[in-house]
């Protein structure tokens, strides 16, 4: 999950805003946010065209109300006001892998310990492998949205097993977006400080599977790329092309998805 590329250039005054615990009540306008941070995503767009223009927007609210329920997530969002009173202008979600529950036995303890040290310490030691070839169309047929999301799942799950082996303790982030608006004004930053200093303080690792438009807001904290998946979007668009906003069209070209990893400090 990605953080929304910047819309505005135009020098802004910095609004006061506090990182509280998000409530179930905030997903909607998390989905709002979802949605608006991939208003200029070539994927998102592709899978648009079939799909509808608001599918990532209403998938979104139908799917982040389920993670507020889950005792693995960690979600704050930052709130206008210097109370944290007013609107949602961004989120963050944190899952953890591999944290001890609380009825662990000593063993248990133990055993999980030196599994955990057995891993790799150091994101420039992990050489993960590239994932598997992309899922092919049925025999005469054109590759679809089908195979792509086939094909992307097929990597998550390749990756999954490499960033997340048995005996790991690590976190993953879910999602991390602001609202474009709000851009620019280090909403972004604090957001991402809370996780980081969680998993500083935990010293565990922490591994995000990126958008192409997120990399270097990844990269500016601290995640180094360990993997990717790489795929030419025009294979799956079926002759169609990406209109622009002029009326003029262009292809959609090649697109990447950067799993990346930050070591504890």
């Amino acid at each position: 999950m990605a953080m929304p590329t910047t819309v505005e250039s135009a020098p802004r005054t910095k609004t006061p805003f506090k990182i509280v615990p998000a409530t179930v009540e905030d997903a909607d306008a998390m989905a709002d946010i979802s949605g608006d941070a991939f208003w200029d995503d070539s994927h998102t767009l592709l899978q648009a065209v079939w799909k509808g223009k608001d599918w990532h927007r209403e998938g979104s609210r139908e799917h982040l109300p389920t993670l507020f329920t889950n005792p693995r997530v960690d979600i704050r969002v930052a709130r206008k006001g210097l109370e944290g009173e007013g609107e949602v202008i961004g989120f963050i979600m944190l899952a953890k892998r591999g944290y001890p529950k609380p009825d662990t036995t000593p063993e248990e303890e133990a055993a999980h310990i030196a599994a955990r040290d057995a891993l790799p310490k150091s994101s420039s030691t992990v050489k993960l492998t590239p994932p598997p070839a992309p899922i092919q169309a049925p025999e005469g047929e054109k590759l679809t949205l089908k195979e792509l999301a086939e094909t992307g799942n097929q990597a998550m799950n390749h990756f999954c097993e490499l960033l997340m082996p048995v005996g790991c303790q690590c976190r993953f982030i879910n999602g991390w977006n602001i609202a474009p608006a709000y851009q620019g004004q280090g909403v972004g930053s604090a957001l991402m400080k809370w996780a980081t200093d969680i998993v500083d303080e935990d010293q565990v690792y922490c591994w995000v599977s990126s958008s192409m438009g997120a990399l270097q807001a990844y990269a500016k904290a601290g995640f180094v790329e360990v993997g990717r998946l790489e795929l030419n979007l025009d294979d799956y668009a079926q002759g169609v092309k990406w209109k622009q906003e002029d009326g003029s069209e262009k292809e959609w070209g090649t697109y990447f998805w950067p799993y990346m990893r930050r070591d504890p400090k």
